[in-house]
């Protein structure tokens, strides 16, 4: 059973800046959105990509499903802002990151217990 991460480590917030759509001259159009109580840990991780690329992380932002607010569906928006040939882009603390990776953790009920986001 995974165990609840625990609120005290859940102290950061983070403004999400995910690509909607285009304009009519076809570049990106971003919607923004502030979510609290998030968890940013560096890493040097090696992950694969949605492209089937490797790439070596510098952050994963960790978003729970009992903390953090919003609830904002990770898949959907880097899923529309490729389609839209934009990025979705995290900024915390001052620190502008782009979304490489979206991950569902779910636990050993195979309920949905937190998102891990992997920055570059």
């Amino acid at each position: 059973m995974l165990k609840p991460i625990p609120a005290k480590i859940m102290r950061s917030t983070a403004t999400v800046k995910a690509c909607t759509g285009t304009d009519r001259y076809q570049n990106p159009t971003y919607t923004e959105y502030t979510v609290q109580k998030v968890h940013v840990q560096p890493t040097n991780a090696v992950k694969k990509t949605a492209t089937n690329t490797d790439c070596v992380l510098r952050s994963l932002l960790f978003v729970d499903k009992r903390h953090s607010v919003p609830h904002l569906d990770w898949w959907a928006l880097f899923d529309t802002a490729g389609k839209n040939k934009g990025d979705v882009k995290v900024i915390i603390r001052g620190v502008e990151y782009t979304v490489a990776t979206v991950d569902e953790l779910r636990d050993d009920s195979d309920l949905f217990h937190h998102w891990e986001i992997g920055l570059v």
